[in-house]
């Protein structure tokens, strides 16, 4: 009999119930700390460091031009690169710059901005101004201005000293002084012939550009009271264009003959006889001695044409010069020659012919000076040589209408300036 086994059924397996509602507990869980550390814990992205930007600073270097330089040379000097000076001289020549008017005292300004150059000023002076900026090419250039007012001024006051001193103690300018005594270089020898006491009177008008004061206009109109005499002068300007100045009367204060060959000097010897410092022997003095230091420089006291220039036995290195109506004047006792003179050449009044030196017989540096007429000596102080011209009869209503309206001033009433701009 055939035994048969019981059919085995498998009972059914349970649904894992508590598994799946674990794994859709944990499963966001695990979700949420991945985005959790993926956002949170990755490594953080260092902030740019922003550099700082260094202030703006601009600095300058000044360097004044010097006698006989010119402009190659000068920035050179103020170490500007070659390639940026030849542009910088293109520029100034294309802008219609004048290299011949260069002076000593002018100015070259060079800005930079951090240390980096970008700008060159040429100052001419202190309302004209050249401006080269550097940072384009070709290079620009302008002409900086500044609006310049003139204030007349009435300046006055009385030697103690000396004319020099007494201008200076009043706060101006030796330029107004130099001025001043050119005026009257041909009535008064200012240190031989002035005396404490003396007064002045100088009617100008001052320069001023941004309440700086620039300098002085010409004259307009000058008096010099004192034992000396009482000289006025008046500039005046014709309808024919002369300007001079002129004396009350309308006749140039220009004479044909200087009053001295220096300025401020003082007068160690005079005309006539003297016992002889070396000699010592009492002699004629045929001229007039000026003390005054080595190299100061000797003006021609008129026009005329160098006879001679070398040396001279006592008077050492002389130069004579011949004059118009048979005059001859000496200067001796010089250190040196102006260039240019020696025999046959033309000099002209004032113009600079020597140096005062110690040469020859001579116990110091000083100047000697004669003035002779057709061979005869002529005491220098008592030459009363005539005027260079006088005002046209025609001009002369105009001239006395401007001497009439500025003689209140000369005589001490203030002009009304106005405020200092």
């Amino acid at each position: 009999m055939l035994q048969t086994r019981p059919l085995l059924v498998p009972a059914p397996k349970k649904k894992p119930k508590a598994k799946k509602r674990l794994i859709f507990v944990i499963l966001p869980i695990a979700l949420f700390a991945l985005i959790y550390f993926v956002i949170f814990n990755r490594p953080k992205k260092m902030a740019p460091i922003l550099k700082e930007t260094p202030p703006l600073e601009i600095t300058s270097k000044s360097f004044a031009v010097q006698a006989g330089e010119i402009l190659p040379f000068v920035l050179n000097r103020a170490g500007v690169p070659a390639k940026v000076a030849d542009s910088t001289i293109i520029a100034l020549r294309d802008f219609g710059f004048n290299f011949r008017l260069m002076r000593p005292g002018d100015s070259l300004i060079l800005l930079y901005r951090n240390d980096t150059l970008f700008q060159l000023h040429y100052w001419r002076s202190y309302d004209t101004i050249y401006s080269v900026a550097i940072e384009s090419f070709p290079y620009r250039v302008a002409l900086i201005t500044r609006e310049v007012q003139l204030l007349p001024a009435l300046i006055k006051g009385e030697i103690k000293t000396s004319l020099y001193q007494a201008l200076i103690d009043l706060g101006e300018k030796p330029g107004l002084i130099a001025s001043y005594t050119e005026i009257f270089d041909w009535e008064i020898d200012f240190f031989s012939e002035t005396q404490e006491g003396d007064s002045f009177m100088i009617l100008v008008e001052k320069r001023y550009a941004d309440s700086v004061f620039l300098g002085y206009a010409p004259i307009i109109a000058a008096r010099y009271k004192g034992l000396v005499g009482d000289f006025s002068a008046f500039r005046f300007t014709d309808p024919e264009g002369i300007t001079d100045y002129y004396n009350p009367e309308g006749l140039s204060m220009r004479k044909t003959f200087l009053k001295s060959p220096l300025r401020f000097s003082r007068i160690s010897s005079f005309f006539g006889r003297r016992f002889h410092p070396i000699r010592r022997i009492p002699a004629r003095h045929q001229g007039i001695d000026y003390a005054a230091p080595k190299g100061t420089p000797v003006s021609c006291v008129a026009d005329g044409r160098v006879i001679s220039a070398g040396w001279s036995g006592g008077y050492g290195r002389l130069i004579s010069i011949g004059h118009r109506d048979g005059y001859e004047t000496r200067y001796g006792h010089l250190s040196g020659f102006a260039r240019g003179i020696k025999a046959g050449m033309p000099v002209t009044q004032g113009q600079i012919i020597g140096y005062v030196g110690s040469t020859g017989l001579s116990t110091g540096p000083h100047l000697h000076y004669e003035v002779r007429k057709y061979g005869s000596p002529v005491n220098p102080l008592r030459l009363n040589p005539p005027r260079a011209g006088a005002i046209k009869l025609a001009h002369l209503p105009l001239f006395k209408a401007l001497r009439d309206s500025l003689n209140p001033y000369l005589s001490g009433k203030s002009p009304q300036p106005g405020p200092v701009p």
